[in-house]
């Protein structure tokens, strides 16, 4: 006679946890997990992604997979309910004897499963879950994708391929037409903090700055190090905020009145990347030295390539910079990112004539451009601040001396 004896275990609901900057809700972009996979702390859990970041969800107990709540592309608000976890271990004791006796005697007869034909499955059942986002992010239509995977199954190769082909003329035809177009979780976020900035009164100041020196000084650090144009904007801004610290302040239109000044220089950097426009920031950059804040960007980069920039890489900035001189273009008038209070847009370097010491010469020179909260900010202070940021920039030397 068989005897189960079957212990249910206690059922831990993990809730999607808050990933800061005011996110409340995340698209589930993969499911690393199915009911009834065993699964440890700090293991994946699923993959997410908001207006304003791609990340893994990690769990936060140890045991068994007991429900999902949701679907991958679903919508989860922070808080809500994100998968049960058994966390104790389900336990048998069982007569192998009659086990045996019992299975041998009664044991189903087999029965091979048909092979699933192509008119059967349907296409979301045939495209893997890392192309069908890749699909999604670029508005390609799968009917148009040939599966090379195991039954003909969409792979994220074969959407990259997609992508590169040359377009045929139906393709082109249908493009031409009028479509509505879906919005990507991170157009989402431009928007919602683009239409807040929109409601900022902007002040604006640009200048001109010769980086001839600094070019040369950039030249000397590069015998050692790779050391970027954008590495010595970080370090030199930093710099002059210590004179200034007005600049390096967020306020909250709530509480009027009152704005915060932050000690810590957590510096944004705009960045483009696969997934469009993030900002992530450099943490305490006036305790950094210009090899440490090149060390950082080039981390924020490469977690910007690979779609893996988190909270602590997003979170809290407090002033921001934007360099689109790196792809293209002279002059910008940039909005600031609430709740800060201060933006400087830099464009590219460009070689001028400038009349020095009775001649022309050939100068480096590049444009800035601030967007300040005038709320908060008045024009004479952006004014010296930048005069102290140009004279670091025109004058390196001046720059190394302030360096710790």
């Amino acid at each position: 006679m068989l005897k189960i004896i079957k212990y249910f275990g206690t059922i831990k609901h993990f809730k999607l946890p808050d990933l800061g900057e005011k996110i409340k809700e995340a698209t589930i972009v993969k499911w690393h997990v199915k009911e009834g996979d065993k699964i440890t702390e700090f293991d994946p859990v699923a993959d997410v992604s908001t207006d304003k970041m791609f990340t893994q969800i990690p769990s936060s107990f140890t045991g068994v997979i007991h429900k999902r709540y949701h679907k991958e592309q679903d919508q989860c608000q922070v808080g809500e309910l994100f998968v049960d976890i058994d966390v104790d271990e389900i336990s048998s004791v069982s007569n192998q004897k009659n086990q045996t006796t019992q299975q041998s005697s009664q044991a189903p007869t087999p029965q091979i499963a048909s092979k699933p034909t192509p008119q059967r499955e349907s296409l979301l059942q045939r495209i893997s879950p890392s192309a069908k986002y890749l699909a999604l992010q670029n508005n390609i239509d799968i009917n148009n994708v040939k599966g090379t995977g195991i039954y003909g199954t969409i792979t994220k190769d074969d959407i990259s391929n997609y992508q590169e082909q040359p377009k045929t003329t139906q393709q082109i035809n249908s493009i031409s037409q009028s479509q509505t177009i879906k919005m990507s979780d991170f157009q989402k976020g431009m928007q919602k903090s683009m239409t807040e900035s929109n409601t900022i009164p902007h002040l604006y100041l640009q200048e001109e700055i010769d980086v001839t020196s600094l070019s040369s000084f950039r030249e000397e650090l590069k015998k050692q190090q790779n050391i970027t144009f954008m590495t010595l904007f970080i370090k030199s801004f930093s710099l002059a905020l210590l004179q200034f610290p007005i600049l390096n302040s967020t306020y909250d239109p709530s509480v009027p009145f009152q704005f915060i000044t932050h000690q810590d220089h957590n510096i944004s950097i705009a960045m483009d990347s696969p997934k469009g426009l993030v900002v992530p920031n450099i943490k305490q950059v006036q305790n950094l030295s210009i090899l440490e804040v090149q060390q950082q960007l080039n981390k924020l980069k490469k977690l910007g390539d690979e779609s893996k920039l988190g909270p602590n890489e997003l979170n809290n900035g407090t002033i921001c910079i934007s360099n689109i001189g790196t792809i293209a273009g002279t002059y910008v008038g940039p909005l600031i990112l609430p709740p800060q209070v201060c933006i400087v847009g830099i464009g590219r370097v460009v070689l001028q004539p400038r009349f020095i010491a009775g001649s022309y010469q050939p100068r480096k020179i590049i444009y800035t451009s601030f967007g300040c909260d005038h709320r908060i900010l008045d024009g004479a202070t952006i004014a010296r601040f930048q005069n102290t940021w140009k004279q670091y920039l025109e004058q390196p030397e001046q720059m190394m001396v302030k360096l710790k």
